[in-house]
């Protein structure tokens, strides 16, 4: 088994196991039985992103970026129900899922009938796969100015900020190997952003002494 197979397989597994850590933000919602201070965007650039890929590893027939986005996209899909289960501004959530599903219509509308040949089609679906990706490996900075006010990092997601950073570092190492600057480019990117964001959980407490002392019982 050759490095770039190693590299692959590794970064299949570390992908999918960063599909599971959207439990973690699902166990959230079942403990407080609500959604209040989650937001859907993760899971609905997820879902975005994992249509998108799929499409581009269809194009250049790559097994592993089509596995990983096969099993993303289910999971993406799971989620986004859990949340519209659990949330109480469906009507918000109506707009979203309508605003994705009228994007993804208009970028294959755009591959079907305005590109012209398989390269230039394949060319068009990286540029929106990578764009896709830059989405989701930045949307907890949705959160970014709430963590700068309360300068507690309990806002952000942990275990998908940490998994993204693994992931983005692995892929970008893959397509390094495969000189596919698609999978290159938005994954060395996504690295930076997920290194940044894995940075202020060092700067910023996830929560403060007076939090603890306020949670632990006092002694009447």
């Amino acid at each position: 088994m050759d490095f770039k197979t190693i590299l692959r397989n590794a970064a299949t597994v570390c992908t999918v196991a960063s599909f599971c850590s959207g439990m973690f933000v699902c166990q959230n919602i079942w403990k407080k039985r609500s959604t209040v201070d989650i937001s859907p965007f993760p899971f609905l650039t997820g879902v975005l992103c994992g249509v998108l890929w799929l499409r581009y590893g269809l194009f250049i027939r790559d097994s592993a970026v089509i596995v990983v986005n096969v099993i993303g996209l289910t999971f993406q899909t799971i989620y986004v129900l859990w949340y519209y289960i659990f949330t109480l501004n469906r009507q918000t959530l109506h707009k979203q899922l309508l605003g994705v599903a009228v994007i993804l219509l208009g970028l294959f509308y755009y591959l079907v009938y305005i590109t012209k040949g398989k390269d230039e089609a394949t060319f068009a679906s990286g540029l929106m796969a990578s764009g896709a990706s830059l989405a989701f490996c930045a949307a907890p900075l949705s959160s970014m100015a709430e963590v700068l006010k309360t300068q507690s990092v309990k806002m952000l997601p942990f275990p998908i900020i940490l998994t993204t950073f693994v992931m983005t570092s692995l892929w970008f190492l893959y397509g390094f190997m495969l000189n596919d600057k698609f999978i290159q480019v938005p994954n060395l990117i996504g690295a930076m952003l997920a290194g940044f964001q894995l940075f202020l959980f060092i700067i910023y407490p996830s929560k403060t002494r007076t939090d603890h002392e306020k949670d632990s019982p006092g002694i009447a």
